[in-house]
């Protein structure tokens, strides 16, 4: 399927590398303008010129940002939609985690998680919705599938998501009568930068594998492109789902 998303602006949080960078890539490929953003300046300058140079006739506008900051968050989104002009696709990519024993967080910690998992993309969804004013729109979260599975150390970034998933259902019946999709995909162990130390570490890069049922992990493409799917036309019967893009291993037992 040839996907063509000429005229529309998408908005992709911590995109400055990984699955983001992915998404916003594969957006620019399908001749989307986007907006990158990241809390980290000169990862996302140095994202910029990459993007630039690959993609010469497009417009990317890099925005630095830390979503955790709700209070700025308005602010935020006014500022770049001053420069962008209309945004028809938010990508809620940004995102932490935090690894302990259920028995040793603080709730400081777990309330962080969720509010920058959680609470910030609500917000950012909100202001998405505001900017509208009616027309159509697409918002694609991204989840994990450690939303619907559980793994030891992982209280605080499973309980996020599993949140993230039912404020998608909600967003989803609430807004589409609004012509509004929201829809999230649950990706399963990619490579990443952030996963560099569980490739190279044998043992698990083999259970991994083992586990998966395409006897793989995926790769940051698997996810944009399922991204762009959900953020063009071919999809605009397609709201309030989870789509596990996670090689088969929530289908298994």
């Amino acid at each position: 399927m040839n996907i063509d998303l000429k005229n529309q602006t998408a908005l992709i949080t911590g995109s400055s590398k990984g699955i983001g960078l992915a998404i916003a890539s594969r957006m620019l490929d399908a001749n989307a303008n986007v907006i990158i953003n990241s809390r980290n300046n000169d990862e996302l300058t140095k994202t910029a010129s990459m993007l630039t140079k690959n993609f010469p006739n497009k417009k990317i506008i890099p925005s630095a940002f830390d979503i955790s900051d709700i209070d700025q968050i308005s602010s935020w989104f006014n500022n770049i939609r001053k420069l962008s002009g209309p945004i028809n696709i938010l990508v809620n990519n940004a995102g932490i985690t935090h690894r302990e024993f259920a028995k040793d967080i603080h709730l400081n910690d777990f309330d962080k998680v969720l509010m920058t998992n959680v609470n910030a993309v609500l917000k950012i969804c909100q202001e998405f919705f505001t900017h509208l004013k009616g027309q159509p729109g697409k918002i694609v979260n991204i989840s994990s599938m450690i939303s619907n599975l559980a793994r030891k150390t992982n209280i605080a970034y499973s309980s996020s998501k599993g949140a993230l998933n039912q404020l998608t259902r909600s967003l989803a019946l609430e807004w589409a009568r609004n012509k509004i999709n929201v829809n999230a995909l649950a990706p399963g162990f990619i490579k990443t930068d952030l996963t560099g130390s569980l490739l190279k570490d044998d043992e698990f890069n083999q259970w991994v594998k083992t586990r998966c049922p395409m006897g793989r992990w995926g790769n940051p493409t698997d996810i944009s492109s399922t991204a762009v799917f959900l953020a063009s036309d071919a999809a605009n019967y397609i709201t309030g789902q989870i789509i596990y893009v996670d090689g088969g291993i929530t289908a298994t037992v």
